[in-house]
C-alpha cells in the first residue's frame, strides 16, 4: 500500500477531520480505525471519474494542480491515481489539521504533526 499526505485544500472539513481518498476499501478501513484509535478522525472523499478532467491542461501533458479555486485536494488524488502503480493507495489531505489554531488536551497551538500518529497506528 502507498500512503501520501499533502496540504492542498480539504479545509472544508475544518481542523477536526482529515480528508482521505483511497483506492481500496480495506486500506480505508485500516486508516479509519487507526484514526479513531488516535483521535484523528478521517473522512473518505469521493474519487468520481469526472474529477479526472481536472488533470487536463492546455500547456502540459497533465495538470497536477487545480486550475481554479476548487478541487485542489481531489486533483492531487486523481494525479496519484493516474501515476501510482500500486493498486492500494491513500491520499490524506492534511490542510485542515496540520496547524492547530487552539490548544487541546493533547496538542498545543501551532503545527500539530497530525495525522502522523494515525499513520503509525495503521502500520502496526
Amino acid at each position: 500500500a502507498v500512503v501520501s499526505t499533502q496540504s492542498t485544500g480539504a479545509v472544508a472539513l475544518g481542523g477536526e477531520c482529515v480528508g482521505t481518498y483511497s483506492s481500496d476499501d480495506g486500506l480505508w478501513r485500516v486508516l479509519e480505525s487507526a484514526g479513531y484509535a488516535t483521535g484523528d478522525r478521517l473522512w473518505r472523499m469521493p474519487l468520481f471519474a469526472e474529477y479526472g478532467d481536472l488533470l487536463k491542461s492546455r500547456t502540459a501533458d497533465v495538470n497536477n494542480i487545480s486550475g481554479g479555486p476548487f478541487g485542489g485536494s481531489v486533483t492531487a488524488a486523481k494525479f496519484l491515481e493516474r501515476f501510482v502503480k500500486c493498486e492500494s493507495w491513500a491520499h490524506l489531505d492534511i490542510a485542515g489539521v496540520m496547524d492547530s489554531t487552539d490548544s487541546s488536551s493533547y496538542l498545543p497551538k501551532g503545527m500539530s504533526g497530525r495525522p502522523t500518529r494515525t499513520i503509525v497506528e495503521a502500520l502496526r
